[in-house]
């Protein structure tokens, strides 16, 4: 037996140079040799698939970023007489996109009317104070627009797309859209009713268990409360109710009109003079700013007549504004998503380049995975989304804790910069008009600044893998956590003991 041992450590010592050469380090990228000299020949190179092959393929040095991303298209921006800013940025497109960033949201509401601001959503396509539900269909038709409004858990988002000669009418249509505070009271009531019946749709369990993890996480704070509200809630609201909360969080300090586009700024900054420029510029104080305090807790909702078991782990994050924001950007795109469907069939799973994909391809009747990332003004959450087969459901869990616990250990050279490839294919390519106007809003709304891609992309381009071990360490590592699960979970009752093993430092591998 003694012969056996140390004739295996003899071969492990031996075949460690040759698995140490085939790492990438750091160090490698000061050298004089030129990763991007080797060049395969998919007719004679059959290991052209090969990790250790393609990990010296295609990277750029520490701190530098593609060509095309030391470029950006121009902000111009103006501050309107009561304060309200107004952001433009011009691109070669046959669109002018219109877009209204509100600081409005579930966290600004109240217990007695939670869901107004989702409510006031669905209740401006039935008509504003100028137009009735089909004129204002009729109107947007008519100039070839679409009108699309968002409500989410801190801001509201109102965005209109149009050819470029009809920005003048666009912008009036929005403006009407947007400020309007009296609504009908017989569409109130239809909206009520069409409101409570829509609670009882759970079909979207994605949906059902990330609003199960804002409560369970925030459940002391009203950020924490589902963006429809409750059927309670939605009795409650009235037409003196919505007046109160549209002026009250409505005003300039807390609205950004941007435009993206075939677009020109001064027209914009003129229309918007116009059109937004008796926005208000206070209003009464508002409730919900505080910053909320994550709350470690589980929310379980067992029903063994849905199909898939689904599960939600959460941790706390940090928020917008913190340091290590771009490092769980990062995170997001290391981590990436688990579509069996399209990665099973790639490779076998302990050959996927993502740690993740290797243990969920493990996993039998794995329905797929996704991370998600909540950052807000003074607080954020990240975590995994999963579902599975009943039987199988129990392992997910461990799978996710224990390929973020490996993430807090060891980033190989090969993930990092795959994720920071995937970050700058990113920036490339957002080139949607509405989700460029609401990135330009959000950062101003939030840093007060336009942020530009290159220096996204330079902050990414210097995260080496020591960095983002101890700041994903710091966050993700001997913590609480913040846990929803949904159907067939009967097998969750050992979800407990892993739990407990990964918060307090214990073997979970």
């Amino acid at each position: 037996m003694a012969l056996d041992n140390n004739y295996k450590m003899v071969m492990r010592a031996r075949a460690w140079p040759l698995v140490r050469s085939l790492v990438r380090f750091n160090s490698n990228l000061t050298t004089t040799r030129n990763p991007s000299a080797y060049v395969l020949d998919p007719t004679s190179d059959v290991s052209q698939f090969s990790k250790s092959k393609l990990v010296y393929h295609g990277e750029l040095e520490d701190g530098v970023i593609p060509e095309a991303l030391k470029y950006s298209y121009p902000c111009n921006q103006t501050t309107l007489s009561n304060g309200l800013l107004v952001a433009t940025e011009a691109s070669h497109n046959a669109l002018a996109h219109l877009c209204v960033v509100v600081k409005a949201g579930v966290r600004n509401e109240n217990f007695q009317v939670n869901g107004i601001g989702h409510f006031v959503r669905k209740l401006r396509f039935k008509g504003t104070e100028q137009r009735s539900k089909l004129q204002l269909a009729g109107d947007v038709e008519n100039i070839g627009g679409e009108l699309r409004i968002k409500a989410g858990k801190e801001v509201t988002e109102f965005h209109i797309e149009v050819p470029k000669a009809y920005t003048a009418k666009a912008m009036e249509i929005l403006a009407d859209v947007v400020l309007s505070s009296k609504f009908n009271k017989n569409a109130i009531e239809e909206q009520k009713a069409e409101s409570s019946e829509a609670l009882f749709d759970t079909a979207d369990n994605k949906r059902l268990i990330l609003e199960n993890i804002h409560y369970t996480a925030y459940r002391d704070h009203m950020i924490g409360q589902p963006i429809r509200g409750n059927q309670k809630s939605i009795q409650n609201i009235t037409q003196d109710a919505i007046k109160d909360y549209i002026d009250a969080h409505y005003i300039a300090p807390r609205m950004v009109l941007t435009a993206t586009g075939n677009v020109d700024h001064k027209q914009i900054a003129e229309l918007g003079e116009k059109y937004f420029g008796k926005v208000a510029k206070s209003g009464r104080e508002i409730t919900g700013d505080d910053r909320p305090i994550f709350t470690p807790s589980t929310v379980t909702i067992r029903d063994d007549d849905v199909d898939l078991a689904h599960m939600g782990i959460f941790f706390q994050a940090p928020s917008w504004n913190h340091e290590d924001f771009y490092a769980f950007q990062m995170l997001v795109r290391l981590c990436g998503d688990y579509v069996p469907e399209r990665d099973s069939i790639i490779n076998h799973a302990w050959l996927q380049y993502n740690y993740f994909h290797t243990w969920f391809g493990e996993i039998e009747d794995f329905g797929g995975h996704s991370n998600h990332y909540f950052p807000y003004s003074n607080a954020a959450i990240w975590g995994h989304y999963t579902q599975s087969l009943d039987l199988s459901a129990f392992i997910s869990p461990q799978a996710c804790l224990c390929g973020t616990k490996r993430y807090t250990d060891y980033i190989m050279e090969s993930e990092l910069y795959r994720a920071r490839n995937r970050y700058y294919n990113d920036l490339l390519n957002n080139t949607n008009l509405g989700s460029w106007s609401s990135e330009i809003g959000h950062e101003l709304l939030y840093a007060k600044r336009r942020i530009p891609r290159s220096e996204v992309a330079k902050r990414i381009s210097v995260m080496g893998s020591r960095h983002l071990e101890k700041t994903f360490a710091k966050w993700l590592w001997d913590c609480e956590l913040a846990v929803a699960m949904y159907g067939p979970v009967f097998m969750q009752i050992r979800f407990h003991s892993v739990y407990r093993g990964y918060m307090n430092g214990g073997n979970v591998w």
